[in-house]
């Protein structure tokens, strides 16, 4: 009796190949394969690089909103309408005069602040601008961690899809293995193995 090669590639040809499911979702092909224990693992991954996303994204975004109403309280600003770099620049100089003043002996005229109501800021106390800059910088670490989260996500998909690749072959290794054992000749696309 002959069985071909292709029955082990084609077992399940309406359905979507273990590759792609491990692409779309870790794990998903394992599963579809019945490699239960590795299925778990990329679950749990992905489920943690998950929760760490949403964890550091929401943490950086109350952090952003509670420094932006500490400056609003104590470095008598207005908030809206800025960018990041105001955020930086207002951490690092008491005032709006300390700032100009640098960039001027630096020549860095195309840095300056214009001084309107909307752009001036002034510290009540150094040590409430460094409480700030703390929680700024945290706030952006925060940030970082949920972009490299993204990056490892991505990773995550990628392996398990390489992985499922992995144990297709190995499955299709071991389908025509218990088929030689059974006596049944296995065409291996024009080699025949009994």
């Amino acid at each position: 009796m002959l069985i071909n090669f292709s029955i082990c590639q084609d077992k399940n040809s309406n359905q979507l190949d273990p590759i792609i499911k491990s692409l779309i979702i870790p794990g998903w092909g394992q599963k579809s394969l019945n490699f239960s224990k590795r299925a778990r693992y990329y679950n749990y991954v992905e489920s943690g690089l998950i929760l760490t996303i949403l964890g550091t994204t929401t943490y950086s975004n109350i952090l952003k909103k509670n420094y932006i109403s500490f400056a609003s309280n104590h470095a008598a600003l207005s908030s809206s309408g800025k960018n990041h770099k105001y955020w930086v620049d207002i951490g690092n100089y008491d005032s709006i005069n300390d700032y100009n003043n640098e960039h001027l002996r630096n020549r860095e005229v195309d840095d300056l602040y214009p001084e309107d109501k909307k752009w001036s800021w002034d510290w009540d106390f150094d040590s409430n601008r460094k409480t700030f800059e703390k929680s700024r910088i945290l706030s952006d670490q925060m940030k970082l961690a949920a972009t490299f989260g993204f990056g490892a996500l991505i990773m995550n998909h990628v392996i398990s899809s390489i992985d499922a690749m992995y144990l297709k072959r190995l499955s299709c290794l071991l389908y025509t293995s218990d088929a030689a054992d059974e006596g049944l000749g296995v065409d291996l696309g024009g080699r025949r193995i009994i």
